[in-house]
């Protein structure tokens, strides 16, 4: 044997990583902000449908949305959770990961201002 040994990957070093990320306050306030305007945009969506003016636009989520919105909904924002820790868990430089982490959390911003706006008539 040449003496080179091979050791198997961390089992913790993505939660540790994902720890380390996370003990950042910038990090923090920007995953909070896409989370919260994703939780937004179901509110929105949901007395958009509810008050009958409005039909889901998109035609693969029409009849789920309509029969299961709970099911639709949640899916949604677990989608938004995990795009999140896929998102933590890169190997982004600090400046790069806070660059796209804003750019996540001022895109997510659109449709829940979109619907509010449709709703109060503006749009």
């Amino acid at each position: 044997m040449s003496g080179v040994t091979v050791t198997a990957p961390d089992p913790l070093s993505l939660f540790s990583r994902l720890r380390s990320v996370w003990a950042w306050k910038d990090t923090k306030v920007l995953c909070l902000v896409f989370l919260t305007t994703q939780l937004l945009d179901v509110i929105s969506t949901h007395r958009a449908l509810a008050s009958a003016r409005f039909e889901e636009g998109n035609p693969w989520l029409a009849d789920m949305t309509n029969n299961h919105p709970l099911v639709v909904f949640g899916a949604k924002l677990l989608a938004a959770v995990l795009v999140l820790i896929v998102l933590l868990s890169l190997r982004l430089r600090w400046r790069l990961r806070r660059a796209v982490l804003t750019l996540f959390a001022v895109a997510s911003l659109v449709a829940p201002v979109t619907n509010t706006l449709k709703l109060a008539g503006y749009l």
